[in-house]
């Protein structure tokens, strides 16, 4: 049986890479994105209404290279990677990996870039409404 403070490797190595892109000057982080850029990094919470069940939990998004990356993480289950995630001016396309195969996530930024809507394209083409609320970044002491 697993140590229940043992993580799986996969989140392990998403949150190192997460880390080592972190740690980088923000400068030379920002991904190229079509039109106006725009942050994307940091903590999003999201819900996703699956009938009459609502799943929760967050997304840990930030700059590699000239691409974005970030992992989600399901507050019921586990966390999966995100494979690719580009955005073409308010319009936001998501990867998600899953034991049983990618799921889609398109949509739209507003609030000027503080939230995400659309909509889930899971397995078996069922379709679900998602929203993902960026948290407030702390502010850093001087």
């Amino acid at each position: 049986m697993r140590h229940p403070s043992r993580r799986p490797c996969g989140t392990l190595l998403v949150a190192l890479a997460l880390l080592l892109v972190a740690s980088r000057p923000l400068s030379s982080q920002q991904p190229r994105t079509e039109g106006a850029a725009v942050d994307l990094q940091g903590l999003w919470d999201f819900t996703m209404r699956v009938g009459a069940r609502t799943s929760s939990g967050f997304a840990a998004l930030g700059p590699l290279g000239s691409e974005w990356a970030g992992s989600l993480t399901l507050y019921s289950t586990n966390t999966l990677a995100i494979r690719a995630l580009t955005v073409h001016g308010d319009s936001v396309r998501m990867t998600v990996a899953s034991r049983e195969g990618d799921v889609i996530f398109r949509g739209r930024l507003v609030d000027e870039a503080r939230a995400m809507e659309g909509i889930v394209d899971y397995h078996g083409g069922a379709r679900y409404p998602m929203t993902l609320t960026r948290r407030p970044r702390p502010t850093t002491p001087r």
